[in-house]
């Protein structure tokens, strides 16, 4: 084996032990209720929006999720062990925000949602005071579920022993939110997603996909490539955008 073979393969093994911490933390906190419901695996799917890595290898990553969900590591744990060794802070911050999507992603929050987020804030290694931030900034998205209300029979969130009192309470219960819309991405972050790159990257990697960029979509390129007028005037406009991406990250990082 070659030194290059074996760098690779170290490359590989680290970006696979990325992503089953990721979605290891991501489907414990799914399952933290006892169930996993489309609202949460809609929430988790997030994580491909968020991280290029995951979504170059979906099938990998939800054969993850899916094994995750019983297996015997805790949240904590994992997240622990994806903070001190696979992550950077910022994917840390990435995780802690997607973690918050699942937890609220039916519309309430529950005692082992809330739990989960107040202690892995600390294992992810960010500041504590951020779950009271995270808190406060979603309050309005969520109905925060008593304890009481979230030790039904069966484990069913909402139903007390004795059963519901009448037939409209029963059917309204039984009613359960829509899927919450897909969270906007911020101009700055579609400007790193045109750009093909990360905030995380550095400002030389980033400088780098810019030209790549202006390259690929230069008309003067396409000109000497006797490229149709069509081809050209496309050509033109998405090199527009693409220097306002750049002129965007430029602001937002001093340069």
């Amino acid at each position: 084996m070659t030194a290059n073979d074996a760098f690779k393969k170290r490359l590989k093994r680290r970006e696979d032990m990325f992503l089953r911490r990721l979605f290891g933390i991501l489907a414990k906190m799914a399952k933290a209720d006892g169930k996993v419901d489309a609202w949460e695996v809609h929430a988790a799917e997030g994580a491909f929006a968020r991280f290029p890595r995951a979504a170059a290898r979906r099938a990998f990553c939800k054969g993850v999720f899916n094994s995750s969900k019983d297996g015997r590591s805790s949240v904590c744990r994992l997240a622990e062990e994806f903070a001190s060794s696979w992550a950077r802070p910022d994917d840390c911050f990435a995780v802690y925000e997607l973690l918050w999507d699942i937890a609220c992603a039916k519309g309430v929050l529950n005692p082992a949602h809330k739990e989960i987020l107040r202690t892995v804030c600390v294992s992810l290694k960010l500041p504590e005071p951020y779950f009271g931030i995270f808190y406060r900034k979603r309050r309005s998205t969520f109905r925060e579920v008593a304890p009481e209300e979230a030790s039904g029979t069966n484990g069913r969130q909402g139903r007390t022993a004795g059963g519901p009192k009448n037939a409209r309470e029963s059917s309204n219960r039984r009613r359960r939110p829509s899927p919450p819309p897909p969270r906007q991405k911020t101009p700055l972050e579609k400007a790193y997603e045109l750009l093909k790159c990360r905030p995380s990257d550095g400002n030389d990697v980033v400088r780098r996909a810019y030209r790549a960029a202006a390259k690929t979509y230069h008309p003067d390129m396409l000109r000497a490539a006797s490229a149709s007028e069509a081809q050209i005037k496309k050509a033109t406009e998405m090199m527009a955008k693409i220097n306002s991406a750049w002129d965007l990250i430029k602001e937002s990082r001093g340069l």
